[in-house]
């Protein structure tokens, strides 16, 4: 469960916790179920925070957004920032060298099925992972030849 410390229906801690109640009030003895206790929590200023599932996303970067009021309710924000050209290149090439496998893995493959298989098989790759038109920095400086 996720908590918050409100002030003047402002965010001042998120997130809150019971330790961080008891660090606030050092004279006080509070019950380990204080937070499960609603009435005591808005006594103390803490709201439960709704939590959403981080968004899953191969072109954007996601964030904490920290936390937000949603039609009346404290709801966990996450900040979606689109990821760059280079950026989403570079990943497609990582993507590639990772189906592809080792040289060690590749030579295999071709020594025991054949390099037409071994062509297919590049191919399906490219398929998943397709390149777009925006050409990536080398991932070796000044030697374009070693990118995927």
């Amino acid at each position: 469960m996720l908590y918050a410390k409100i002030v003047d229906n402002t965010v001042s801690k998120y997130p809150y916790s019971f330790n961080d109640l008891k660090r606030e009030n050092p004279n006080t003895s509070f019950p380990k179920s204080i937070m499960n206790n609603v009435s005591e929590r808005v006594a103390h200023g803490i709201v439960e925070v709704t939590q959403v599932s981080r968004p899953r996303s191969t072109t954007h970067d996601i964030s904490d957004g920290g936390i937000s009021l949603v039609d009346g309710a404290w709801t966990q924000v996450w900040n979606e920032t689109p990821k760059s050209d280079d950026d989403l290149q570079v990943e497609v090439i990582n993507a590639r060298r990772a189906e592809y496998g080792s040289p060690e893995n590749q030579i295999e493959h071709i020594t025991e099925k054949g390099l037409d298989s071994w062509k297919a098989f590049v191919e399906e790759v490219k398929a998943r992972h397709p390149k777009s038109d925006v050409h990536p920095p080398p991932l070796v400086p000044g030697r374009p030849e070693l990118s995927a």
